[in-house]
């Protein structure tokens, strides 16, 4: 029921802009690809026909079952980011949507991305983050506690670049959005 409750409250925000987001996130890559956090597979229809293959993992096997309606072709594994199974330099792109706000420990799980993915290859990640400026971030901080609460543990202030530059990821772009509320961060791991 969980996973059905987050497709129904997800669908107002995609129709708002956030399935064209998610879109646009994976376009262009090639390869071998992993997503993190899949969930329930919402951006799993939009990856071009230039990806081999798709790799998602999930915490949450009940989402992980809807995921596999969306994309029946791709291998989906019941694993954390934290712990990644596969082996060292496995994939050529890895993508996050919505995930690291909910990660318990994010600088692990960045490292672990990093491990996974091939030297020169690219981490996007569509993220909502703590606010630049000084008054939404003081927002976002009394509200983190009762709204991890509500979620599952999502953070509303979570410092994601931070921890993608701390991984030792060079930053290709970063792009901050509503107030700089919400980020989309394209990096790579250095090719030595």
């Amino acid at each position: 029921m969980k996973a059905l409750a987050y497709d129904a409250v997800m669908a107002p925000l995609g129709w708002m802009g956030l399935t064209e987001a998610r879109r646009k996130l994976v376009r262009g890559l090639a390869g071998r690809v992993l997503e993190v956090g899949t969930g329930t597979g919402l951006a799993l229809p939009g990856y071009p026909d230039t990806v081999t293959s798709v790799t998602a993992i999930d915490v949450d096997a009940e989402a992980l079952e809807r995921a596999r309606r969306r994309r029946p072709d791709a291998e989906l594994v019941h694993a954390s980011v934290e712990e990644l199974p596969f082996p060292d330099a496995a994939f050529d792109a890895v993508v996050s949507s919505l995930v690291f706000c909910s990660v318990d420990a994010p600088a692990r799980g960045l490292a672990e991305v990093f491990r996974v993915l091939r030297p020169g290859g690219e981490l996007r990640m569509l993220e909502h983050v703590r606010a630049p400026s000084s008054g939404l971030a003081t927002a976002q901080d009394l509200l983190t506690p009762a709204w991890k609460r509500l979620t599952g543990g999502c953070r509303l202030n979570r410092d994601t670049w931070l921890f993608v530059q701390q991984a030792g990821f060079e930053g290709v772009r970063r792009v901050q959005r509503l107030q700089g509320m919400s980020e989309l961060i394209i990096a790579r791991r250095p090719p030595h």
